[in-house]
């Protein structure tokens, strides 16, 4: 028999003392001072909330029928416990009674409260196996299996090995061993379990599910190559779909790249506050005759909303794939800098093949659309992208990939033509995994090869035009490392660092025409820059679907170009005018954005 464990899904309000103590005395395990103390409570307005409590202390205590009785006048009093919780409180009691259908009832009404949902359904289909109705418990441990993990999962499993020999459908079942290897699994004594079931299986060499629950018992030893083992062999055999389908749950589990994450949909939102020190991405300081002689101010905050959508998919037993959406919205408070504001969507297709145990191929294509502005909202940018990689997963620890990617980017409007172009990317990292800490180091090729800008300047000699020719190719190499680690249940930090040498293919220069229609061409200078980046984050679970996250991102970025550098005595002189008192930009700058999002993933 299951013994279906009673919840204390009750919060009490510190309204009288008799029923603060019993809410203290139950805490420490003291039941029968419990008990008493609640009944002392058992008045209006909180009768409801006290006799509640007198059913849960009674049910801990080993009375069932007495609990019963307690949590049945609890439902009727005014102050009635949530429905749920009631349900399955009252669904345990019944269970204990031997009333299994009314239990199974029960515990069915519970399955309203998702966060008792798969539990109820694993407890319905123990109360209805019992009830004589295995084809029942097979239909309630299929709705608990959706979404289960840890404890749920081991629970979904014991109960789908009961509902096959019930059914006749096992091979080794019956054996003693298989019998010991379900107790020890249900206790968390995972190594005294395998050994069990392999026991279990070399009596009968064709127990497929002795070899599912040895593979799951080695999952949850820790010994990933033993679990990966085991469950290849008990998919050689013949299984019943469902425990085929929970065999490869498992080896998703003990997968690496897309599989890794499962199969079925998901979606996230989140939204987030922020500010951006350096909107324009420019030094502070304003360049000659642009803007007078005051400090430029281009910090402003920042609200933030996001939508992901994601299908994953088991194409066969080597071949996975995936199918996804993302759309983020980002404006910015500051007046000036409204107009910076973007909008990006981004979808993508990607799908991968486990040629080998250890050596994975894959691809993907999608595109990217990007927006600017609020008031004068607008086309920035489309973008076509195709990428393919080759992993290796070496061992347990470590992974090698290899990746190529390449985009096609057009600006949607004459204002953007200079950001039409191509990029090309090739990127090679390296995993490292210790238990709860993932480290990731890289190094990336890039060439952007879009197009350039034509602007005008502002100030200048009376009589002359002159305009800026700014050339946005580059080329260059990055190098950097990440790693996130799971500090404890709940709580997640991230850290990454990196840096990246951009070398600009083309030189700029200022394009001056005089009066008489010369033409000069003034600094003509190739732009090299260094920009480091580093962002550490914490996250917290704060529920089982909810997180926040606390993040902050520094960028420095160093360059050749800039009005604010010293030049020799004699550079600022005709012809050339080599001088960085005529560059385009202050491209000496820091970028400080500190960001507070809360989200929401399924």
């Amino acid at each position: 028999m299951m013994v279906v464990p009673m919840l204390a899904l009750v919060v009490l309000s510190a309204t009288g003392d008799s029923l603060a103590e019993a809410q203290q005395a139950f805490a420490e395990g003291r039941y029968a001072g419990a008990e008493q103390l609640a009944l002392q409570a058992a008045q209006p307005p909180r009768l409801g909330a006290a006799l509640y409590l007198v059913g849960l202390a009674r049910f801990r205590a080993g009375r069932p029928a007495e609990a019963l009785e307690a949590l049945d006048a609890a439902g009727r009093a005014e102050d009635a416990p949530e429905p749920a919780p009631w349900s399955f409180n009252r669904g345990a009691c019944l269970y204990e009674l031997g009333r299994f259908e009314e239990a199974e009832q029960a515990f069915l009404q519970a399955t309203a409260d998702e966060s008792l949902s798969r539990v109820a359904w694993v407890n319905a289909g123990f109360a209805a196996l019992d009830a004589g109705s295995p084809e029942r418990a097979a239909q309630w441990a299929a709705r608990a299996k959706a979404g289960a993990a840890g404890r749920e999962l081991s629970l979904v499993e014991e109960l789908l090995g009961q509902v096959a020999h019930a059914q006749g459908h096992s091979e080794g079942e019956g054996d003693e061993e298989y019998r010991q290897g379900l107790q020890s699994f249900d206790t968390g004594r995972f190594e005294e379990a395998r050994a069990h079931f392999l026991q279990a299986a070399r009596k009968d060499s064709l127990s497929s599910r002795a070899r599912l629950m040895a593979g799951a018992s080695a999952y949850r030893a820790g010994d990933r190559d033993q679990a990966r083992e085991e469950l290849r062999a008990a998919l050689a055999l013949q299984l019943e779909p469902r425990d085929r389908e929970i065999a490869r749950d498992y080896l998703d589990r003990l997968s690496y790249g897309l599989r890794a994450s499962g199969q079925g949909l998901g979606a996230s939102v989140g939204g987030g506050v922020g500010f951006d020190s350096n909107v324009l991405q420019v030094g502070v300081a304003p360049r000659d005759g642009a803007v007078g002689t005051g400090a430029t101010t281009t910090g402003s905050t920042f609200v933030e909303v996001g939508l992901g959508l994601v299908a994953r998919l088991r194409l066969s037993d080597t071949v996975f794939a995936q199918l996804s959406y993302g759309g983020s919205q980002r404006g910015y408070t500051l007046e000036s800098t409204r107009d910076y504001s973007l909008q990006l969507h981004r979808t993508q297709a990607a799908v991968e093949w486990e040629a080998t145990r250890r050596f994975r191929l894959g691809a993907s294509a999608g595109g990217d659309v990007f927006f600017t502005g609020l008031s004068a909202f607008r086309g920035l940018q489309a973008a076509a992208n195709s990428s393919g990689w080759l992993a290796l997963d070496e061992s347990e620890l470590t992974s090698t990939r290899l990746d190529a990617a390449f985009s096609r980017k057009i600006g949607l409007s004459n204002e953007f033509s200079y950001l039409t172009g191509h990029r090309l990317d090739a990127t090679l990292s390296q995993d490292v995994r210790l238990r709860s800490l993932l480290v990731t180091a890289w190094y990336r090729y890039g060439e952007d090869r879009i197009g350039t800008l034509v602007q005008a300047a502002s100030g200048g000699v009376e009589g002359m035009s002159q305009e800026y020719v700014i050339p946005f190719a580059w080329t260059g190499h990055a190098t950097g490392a990440s790693a996130r680690w799971e500090v404890s249940e709940g709580w997640e930090a991230s850290l990454s660092a990196g840096v990246e040498w951009r070398h600009y293919t083309d030189e700029s220069f200022l394009r001056v025409q005089a009066a008489d229609g010369s033409v000069e061409e003034w600094d003509r200078r190739r732009r090299q820059d260094v920009r480091f980046l580093v962002g550490p984050a914490v996250t917290a679970q704060l529920k089982k679907h909810l997180q926040l996250s606390v993040r902050y991102d520094l960028l420095v970025n160093q360059s050749n170009m800039d009005t604010r550098l010293r030049d020799s005595a004699n550079a600022c002189v005709a012809p050339d005018y080599s001088c960085h008192r005529y560059d385009y930009t202050n491209g000496n700058y820091q970028k400080h954005q500190p960001m507070l999002e809360l989200s929401g993933t399924w």
